[in-house]
């Protein structure tokens, strides 16, 4: 038995779902498995030629639109970095085999009970067998962390990330109040770089932040940093969290680096409202100085976009970004109490965002910026 923490029960209990895909040669419809991931339900990459095809499984909702349904789950699926693009004759073959060979196997999932939900918070060392998941030609992710202890109340994956932890039997907490730490990663990975064609890593605040306060104590971040370091892959990582300053001088040892900030707004008092656990923006506009000054390739991501004053953010941003993304808050009305708590009501409308994303748009493309969706970020780093 191996000493230190055990290693996470999730992938087992996936894993027996997706046997049979996990050893098919070749797998659905002609198509490749590429990847797969348990942070936020679950989720499977299917590959054939140049069609990537990410397929999603959710707890199931009936009054949410879906590619399709099993007993458990919504099921969606889209290309990879191209979800209006329609799929092929092909695709819709591998993800329909792929739909029913769990419809036939997820009644085998473990029922277990979950605890009920506790006060406090719960940070849990584990294990992990497999590091870097595919998400296209060139494209692999990694999550040093599962969960967030900034905590936005406006998060967009917290509901997917609970079903993992209901499919492991774990209690319900908000978002915000668990961490997993995956403390063999940068082992893990460091092994895995030996015999993948190298690519682009992206490290991103979706299911988690890989610069949250943790990453103060563990430093599995800058750990799989440096695994990467003179191996030929490019580090890709957003954050929300200053603290990425420290680890500029290791970024500029990349031949090339991308490092984004997530910065919703200029003014203060109102990430204030809407991201009481994150670092203030002066903080983080030091820090994308300093991975700029350091020679990384640097964007800003403008998503939910907040009340702010746009020309001065588009003024603050255009000499220290090649990039910029911008984008809404998703289930506004999730998160209304925060507008109210703000005073700021107007701002949780559509008229809003298509104004204000307008007008930053239109200053920061006057200043030589590019809106990109930052997706398929190959392009930026030439």
């Amino acid at each position: 038995m191996s000493d230190g923490p055990p290693l996470r029960r999730l992938d087992q209990i996936v894993g027996e779902l997706l046997a049979p895909l996990l050893h098919a040669r070749p797998a659905p419809g002609g198509f490749r498995l590429a990847g797969w991931d348990v942070e936020q339900g679950v989720c499977v990459v299917l590959a054939r030629g140049d069609e990537w095809v990410l397929v999603e499984f959710e707890n199931r909702d009936d009054t949410r639109d879906c590619y399709a349904r099993t007993s458990r789950f919504n099921v969606c699926a889209r290309h990879q970095f191209e979800p209006e693009k329609p799929l092929s004759a092909l695709a819709h073959r591998a993800v329909g085999q792929l739909v029913e060979l769990v419809r036939r196997r997820e009644g085998a999932l473990p029922v277990l009970t979950r605890p009920a939900p506790e006060r406090g918070s719960e940070v849990r060392e584990v294990r992990v067998e497999r590091a870097l998941v595919q998400q296209g030609p060139g494209h692999y992710y990694l999550n040093p962390y599962v969960g967030c202890m900034i905590g936005c109340e406006f998060c967009y994956v917290a509901d997917r990330a609970d079903l993992s932890r209901e499919i492991e039997g774990r209690a319900r907490l908000p978002w915000g109040r668990y961490v997993d730490v995956k403390t063999n990663l940068p082992e893990v990975l460091a092994r895995e770089v030996t015999t993948l064609p190298p690519g682009l890593v992206r490290m991103s605040p979706i299911v988690t932040d890989p610069y949250q306060p943790l990453e103060k104590k563990y430093r599995v971040t800058r750990r799989c940093l440096e695994a990467l370091v003179d191996t030929g892959f490019t580090p890709g990582v957003l954050t929300r969290a200053a603290r990425i300053q420290e680890d500029a001088p290791l970024l500029g040892r990349f031949h090339r680096a991308l490092v984004g900030l997530s910065i919703p707004t200029d003014d203060d008092a109102v990430r204030q409202h809407f991201e009481p656990g994150g670092d203030p923006i002066e903080e983080r506009f030091a820090a994308l100085a300093a991975c700029h000054r350091a020679g990384c390739v640097t964007v800003a991501v403008v998503q939910p976009v907040l009340p702010m004053d746009p020309e001065r953010l588009a003024a603050r941003l255009a000499p220290l970004v090649r990039a910029v993304r911008i984008d809404r808050m998703y289930d506004g009305h999730r998160v209304r109490h925060l507008y109210e708590a703000a005073g700021r009501l107007d701002a949780a409308t559509e008229a809003f965002y298509q104004q204000t994303a307008g007008e930053l748009r239109a200053a920061l493309e006057a200043r030589g910026v590019r809106i990109d969706p930052l997706d398929d970020v190959r392009a930026l780093m030439d």
